[in-house]
């Protein structure tokens, strides 16, 4: 049996999990954190919300390189739809037998965290490398992060700091120590690594991996499994870092599209579907897409108006036994007495939890 790496192991998982209902590209689309509402719609359905985003530079290339190595390898076969692939005896083996090393980062979860992510590491990494130089009293140095909305925001936050420079590099220092204790040692150390400071710059995934004789994909997984855990607890209320929590202010959550957030706001207001488009000269599909992401995103989003508890019920009990997620066999089931609008919605609330395996 061939050991796969960690990236071979994720695209197999998510051929596994999306058995068939999907192409290629839309686990590849998935992997790139392609902000379309039926990408983060399938993302809730085949639980997978914790690789979205996670390999946003993968290209179709990359895509199909590792496709055509794992039907070498002997774990899929194509499918009669050519961009369809499905495990075979030996694929299925490998992932009931193997630890997938892809399960040891448990804090992953792309789908809320991914756009957050890169703001965070972009506003700490200056933050941190700023903070340093002013320790050490070097007022001029090449900004480890060139982007001028980031530069910005450090900037600001400095100048508006309420207490003395020294204040703030203590505060900022503590705070740091504090949240790092919550992680493991070898977590804490590869972070700290890809810090820049005075007169040192951060080292690069590749030279860490170096360094430690493992793959790039296991420390660049590794350094996103940390930010993640960070974030998750700068998001809790009431914690204890004043500071660092507002290196996560304003960044938005990947959980809900930017144009849904309008519909639904639209929708709160009293509007039908059919008002929403008009108003935002946008087709009735495409609210309700959005429609469907506001159920996903809010458990307590009402669907009432849009379908009935016993038509819930019907489809809901009708998804479980064919254990599927294509809505075309699903409404056929059903004598096409639902709509694929009604099959969404009932997915959508069935959610994380409850849908099937």
């Amino acid at each position: 049996m061939f050991k796969l790496s960690i990236l071979e192991e994720i695209i197999l998982f998510l051929l596994h999990r999306y058995n068939g209902e999907r192409t290629i590209q839309g686990i590849l689309y998935l992997l790139k954190g392609k902000q379309s509402a039926q990408i983060i719609q399938d993302s809730h359905f085949y639980q997978v919300t914790s690789f979205f985003g996670l390999f946003h530079f993968l290209t179709h290339q990359n895509m199909q390189e590792i496709i055509n190595g794992l039907e070498v390898k002997g774990y899929i076969g194509q499918s009669e739809n050519k961009n369809i692939y499905l495990l075979n005896k030996n694929g299925q083996a490998y992932l009931a037998n193997q630890k997938l090393q892809f399960m040891e980062y448990t804090f992953l979860n792309g789908l809320k965290f991914s756009s957050i992510q890169k703001i965070f590491w972009k506003r700490f990494s200056l933050f941190f490398q700023t903070v340093s130089n002013l320790n050490m009293n070097l007022k001029y140095f090449r900004a480890v992060i060139q982007d001028q909305d980031i530069q910005e925001w450090v900037k600001n936050e400095i100048l508006n700091f309420p207490v003395n420079k020294n204040e703030l590099v203590n505060q900022f220092y503590k705070e740091l120590h504090t949240i790092l204790e919550n992680i493991s040692d070898e977590d804490a150390l590869l972070f700290v690594k890809r810090l820049s400071g005075a007169n040192t710059y951060g080292m690069t995934f590749e030279q860490i991996a170096l360094e430690h004789k493992v793959s790039v994909e296991k420390i660049y997984l590794n350094s996103i499994n940390t930010l993640h855990h960070m974030i998750t607890i700068l998001l809790e209320p009431n914690n204890h870092y004043p500071l660092l929590s507002k290196f996560v202010i304003g960044a938005k959550s990947t959980n809900i599209t930017n144009t849904s957030i309008e519909t639904k706001r639209l929708f709160t207001e009293g509007k039908t579907i059919q008002e929403i488009a008009k108003i935002r000269q946008l087709k009735i599909s495409t609210i309700e897409d959005h429609i469907v992401e506001c159920v996903l995103g809010d458990k307590l989003f009402p669907i009432n108006q849009f379908i009935t508890t016993k038509q819930f019920t019907l489809i809901k009990n009708k998804i479980i036994e064919l254990n599927t997620r294509k809505l075309k066999i699903i409404k056929e089931a059903l004598l096409n007495e639902v709509t694929y609008f009604q099959i969404r919605i009932t997915l959508a609330r069935m959610g994380d939890l409850h849908g099937p395996k």
